[in-house]
């Protein structure tokens, strides 16, 4: 397998499945192989994005891919941990220890809904993956039905409330708040910037 990924443990489960596809085409020559039945079966992978098939003489063949990017992971009812693509789609349910290192993405309300899913995978995305406020920070992402999206950070829990649209706009507002809490030394509790022009912080309150 030729191409390269930086969910690299994530994929290789599949990847090991997909070789065992190949791995039927063994023994026979390469004149006789149906290059194009072979891309089709490699295609139809749900994990994969793109794909080459190319005869290297005298004896073997160059398998090309490009997998779909996983841009969240969804923890379902039942326990399992279902990556998502950039369609909303689910792929096959993976391990804790190949999950991917995206944001878990909660709530029932995601379950069964593709278009949600896929508002969840174009709200993430408006969020940059560095700085004060980025991907990178985030734990958890959610939903309810009376604030709209929300996260939670990593390190400090706190929950920025996001609603429903503008998330860009309203990222690079959490940023610099964020900024400026922390070169001040304020612990916050919840950063709501689902609010027209500002950003309300609530702080934490003493011991």
């Amino acid at each position: 397998f030729e191409g390269s990924s930086e969910q690299d443990q994530f994929l290789a489960p599949f990847k090991k499945n997909l070789q065992e596809v190949i791995e039927l085409e063994e023994g026979k020559s390469l004149w006789k192989l149906n290059l194009q039945q072979i891309a089709d079966k490699v295609r139809s992978q749900k994990w994969v994005k793109g794909a080459q098939i190319l005869r290297r003489w005298p004896a073997s063949l160059s398998v090309q891919i490009v997998p779909k990017e996983i841009k969240l992971l969804y923890l379902s009812k039942n326990g399992k941990m279902l990556p998502i693509v950039p369609d909303g789609s689910f792929l096959d349910s993976v391990s804790l220890a190949n999950s991917p290192d995206v944001v878990l993405l909660k709530g029932e309300n995601f379950e069964n809904n593709m278009e949600m899913r896929k508002k969840a995978v174009q709200m993430i995305g408006e969020i940059p993956q560095d700085g004060w406020f980025s991907q990178k920070n985030i734990s958890e992402l959610n939903y309810y039905s009376n604030v709209g999206f929300w996260v939670t950070l990593i390190k400090s829990g706190v929950q920025v409330k996001m609603g429903e649209e503008h998330f860009s706009l309203k990222a690079s507002r959490v940023d610099r708040v964020m900024k400026y809490m922390e070169n001040r030394q304020f612990d916050a509790r919840v950063i709501d910037a689902n609010l027209s022009k500002k950003v309300l912080v609530r702080l934490r309150k003493g011991p």
